[in-house]
């Protein structure tokens, strides 16, 4: 169905047609290493910007890290590109294993390493899912956004063996390869 539509779209509207061309050789043109770096940059900006005392830069930042991220995330399912699942776990759940309670006894026997890196991952990589969270636990809603990113990873996938069936599709492919 969805390869049906593409087809009856791109052939009865020009610019319709170049603009899923662009996307498409703009997604196969992509690497996983791209939008890991891409996730990177947009959660490490999101974990600055949420430091501030303005409410407006705090949501702009959170909601532009999600769209990064689901845009890559489906980028990524669509490549079939199951590093960015493994990567999405990691960069999610990772984090609080390098977190010490303060006042406990893992922060007096800690090394100023180790507290410099607990107080970098709860200020600025942990901090919009800190904000986020509230008063719930930061885990559960770690777990939650990873769900979600690959539920769209998932998406992704599924667009991709659907386009295979699209005539539009497999012309503009067979155009890129040669």
């Amino acid at each position: 169905m969805i390869a049906r539509t593409i087809d009856k779209l791109t052939a009865e509207h020009p610019a319709f047609a170049e603009f899923c061309k662009k996307r498409i050789e703009y997604i196969f043109d992509t690497s996983a290493g791209t939008n890991v770096a891409l996730c990177i940059i947009s959660a490490l900006a999101a974990g600055i910007f949420t430091g501030g005392n303005d409410l407006l830069p705090k949501l702009a930042a959170i909601i532009l890290a999600i769209a990064v991220w689901a845009v890559c995330a489906l980028h990524a399912g669509f490549m079939k590109q199951w590093s960015f699942v493994i990567f999405s776990a990691v960069y999610l759940t990772l984090p609080y294993v390098f977190i010490i309670i303060p006042q406990s006894a893992g922060e007096a026997s800690a090394s100023d390493i180790a507290l410099m890196l607990s107080d970098f991952v709860q200020s600025v990589i942990l901090r919009p899912v800190l904000l986020i969270s509230g008063n719930e636990d930061p885990q559960i809603i770690s777990v939650i956004i990873f769900a979600i990113s690959a539920a769209i990873f998932l998406i992704g996938m599924y667009i991709r063996n659907n386009a295979k069936k699209s005539d539009f599709y497999c012309r503009t492919r067979l155009d890129q390869l040669t």
